[in-house]
């Protein structure tokens, strides 16, 4: 992990001149299929903050939410505090989020997921900070061919960091308690998205 949190630190430093000038829009309309469910949300968890650049698109969707972003790098989350000042920010990994059960109506892993070193206990872990019903959404702005290409090249730390099929994202959902998952795993983007069961029954 601490192989990981590194690569992220360095990556900080060059993260934004990086992205396209369209990066805000390209954001807004990844956001715009989960409208809904983002309006409906009191309570937001972001897991992979990095610069903060999806902190606006949501806060776009869903103004009265309160929303915590965390990040295992600290240089990315003091840039995204840079970007978004009023931001609750919270260095934190995945696998262990320091947070209450059921404090959160949906979590959003955006560009986060292939980095969990386990992702079973990253899922088991993040379902539990999920009220029942609550929704957890793995969302990539990529195919999962351009991620996975992306991070084959990017070295050590990442290269064996892959973004699994849908139809494999969704089982592991299943068998961590969520209900009415919807797939998405095309050519322009990503994502997998589940609604917490009233009970969970976690499947080994």
């Amino acid at each position: 992990m601490d192989k990981l949190r590194d690569f992220f630190e360095d990556l900080a430093l060059r993260w934004d001149d990086q992205q396209p000038p369209d990066r805000a829009l390209v954001l807004h309309k990844l956001l715009a299929p989960f409208a809904p469910i983002l309006k409906e949300s009191h309570t937001i968890l972001e897991v992979g903050a990095g610069t903060g650049a999806l902190i606006a698109r949501i806060r776009e969707r869903a103004p009265y939410a309160t929303l915590v972003s965390i990040d295992l790098a600290t240089e990315m989350l003091r840039r995204a505090q840079q970007r978004c000042s009023d931001s609750d920010l919270v260095q934190a990994d995945a696998h262990y989020p320091p947070f209450h059960t059921k404090a959160f109506d949906l979590v959003i892993c955006h560009n986060s997921f292939p980095h969990f070193a386990d992702k079973p206990a990253a899922i088991a872990s993040l379902s539990e900070t999920l009220q029942p019903g609550g929704h957890l959404l793995i969302l990539h702005d990529l195919s999962r061919q351009e991620v996975n290409a992306i991070h084959s090249s990017g070295g050590d730390a990442i290269k064996d960091d892959l973004l699994p099929p849908g139809d494999e994202t969704m089982h592991l959902l299943l068998a961590h308690g969520f209900e009415s998952i919807q797939v998405e795993d095309t050519p322009d983007h990503y994502f997998v998205i589940g609604a917490r069961k009233e009970k969970n029954h976690y499947v080994s």
